[in-house]
């Protein structure tokens, strides 16, 4: 690549990347993912979800989930060297989708930005050998469309963090979107990394989703260590 880019380079860069590999876009300018590049396994196959940061404390990579669920400043770092994570990110069974955070507060096209650029991102990935699981989340309503990037009944991923806090308003909308989401996509099923309101729990039953919830790696150390020191 090149020195001193930024997103934007990068951004540019990917898009060339994936279209000189034939990889079409959606009318709204999404990238669409190849069947052939996504995880095709049971539940029962993945052991474990964990967080980039702490991906040496997987005792099982070849059946863990790599998630970049993470503060966008630390995922930018990790968006600029692509390639020189590349044999890291193979160790693992999948990547989970590169998730530069779309806020419901940000201008919309800022939101698009941060989408398409995790999307293309998550793609060259699996372009160069590493088994990708899609991102579920969005932005506001004017994202949806981004959904119809991934191939139907596909494995999504999502991570919570934060998403039990709000208000009542905020969870409602969450609710909302989350019936509009399941509808659209029709996961095969849910991977989820961090903690799960009762209500969205209750929601995904209604509609029959088979989910797996891991929580946050740092809050099961603590809880680990925590019993070992009651022991």
């Amino acid at each position: 690549m090149m020195r001193n880019y930024t997103l934007f380079d990068v951004f540019s860069w990917l898009c060339k990347e994936l279209l000189t590999a034939g990889i079409t876009f959606t009318e709204d300018g999404y990238p669409i993912f190849p069947e052939n590049i996504m995880l095709n396994c049971s539940l029962n196959s993945i052991e474990n979800m964990i967080d980039w940061k702490n991906r040496h404390q997987a005792e099982h990579p070849s059946s863990t989930i790599i998630v970049m669920y993470m503060d966008d400043e630390l995922l930018y770092r990790r968006l600029f060297r692509l390639k020189q994570d590349l044999p890291e990110y193979r160790r693992f069974l999948a990547v989970a989708g590169f998730d530069l955070s779309p806020r419901i507060d940000m201008q919309p096209e800022l939101q698009r930005f941060n989408i398409t650029l995790s999307m293309m991102a998550t793609i060259w990935l699996g372009l160069h050998g590493v088994r990708v699981v899609a991102n579920w989340r969005i932005g506001d309503r004017s994202t949806l469309p981004t959904l119809q990037a991934y191939p139907r009944n596909a494995i999504f991923a999502v991570g919570t963090l934060g998403c039990s806090h709000g208000t009542e308003r905020d969870k409602n909308y969450g609710e909302m979107m989350l019936r509009t989401k399941i509808l659209l996509t029709q996961p095969r099923f849910l991977l989820i990394y961090g903690p799960l309101l009762g209500r969205y729990r209750t929601l995904l039953d209604e509609f029959g989703i088979l989910y797996q919830q891991w929580r946050e790696y740092r809050h099961r150390s603590y809880a680990t260590a925590q019993i070992g020191k009651a022991a």
